[in-house]
């Protein structure tokens, strides 16, 4: 997670904005769906499908002038296109999620949150130092640990990152990209992005 310089993030108006990997809808609702064969019924709360992602750098709330600092610094982050395999699931029991994560992230995904976080402190955001974990929040506010979960290996070849912003709703939060690029630095379409 990364905040402004000086600033508790929750006291900053602006918009509540974080750098993920977007998948599209179709493997968005396969991972939703073997979510809901893993989890056991009524044990928590399922991520809907279309809030799906995994979070490379969490910024916090974000104004106008550091969203524009953000997207240019994000526009000039090559890594290369490569594939992630979500092949382990776990279970958090402090904020009581499930997770699928991957046993080996490869070297290019640990160079783009490198370069992010980089590209945020370039903007007047300060890292919050902890190792970069991997994984795709899955399911919240479980009753339980699930135990042991077996996993069916899921792959995702990677082409591009967005900036998405969170919205917190009675009915839980929503997430959104904004703005979408490619791993060769080129802008796309939010609604777009792999």
């Amino acid at each position: 997670m990364a905040h402004p310089v000086g600033t508790e993030s929750h006291d900053q108006a602006g918009q509540r904005l974080f750098f993920a990997l977007w998948p599209e809808p179709a493997l968005q609702r396969r991972l939703h769906a073997l979510a809901r064969a893993t989890l056991p019924h009524g044990a928590g709360r399922l991520v809907l499908p279309e809030n799906l992602h995994l979070t490379l750098v969490f910024l916090g709330q974000v104004d106008e002038d550091q969203r524009r600092c953000l997207e240019a610094a994000a526009g000039a982050v090559k890594t290369g296109r490569f594939s992630l395999e979500f092949d382990v699931a776990g279970y958090w029991p402090g904020p009581r999620v499930l997770w699928f994560g991957c046993s080996r992230p490869p070297q290019p995904l640990r160079d783009l949150v490198a370069a992010l976080q980089r590209s945020a402190g370039d903007c007047g955001f300060v890292s919050e130092g902890r190792p970069y974990t991997a994984h795709l929040t899955v399911a919240r506010k479980l009753v339980r640990n699930p135990g042991a979960v077996t996993l069916v290996p899921v792959d995702w070849s990677v082409e591009g990152f967005v900036l998405a912003e969170s919205q917190t709703h009675a009915a839980g939060a929503r997430h959104r990209p904004l703005q979408a690029w490619t791993l060769e630095g080129r802008p796309l379409p939010a609604s777009t992005p792999s």
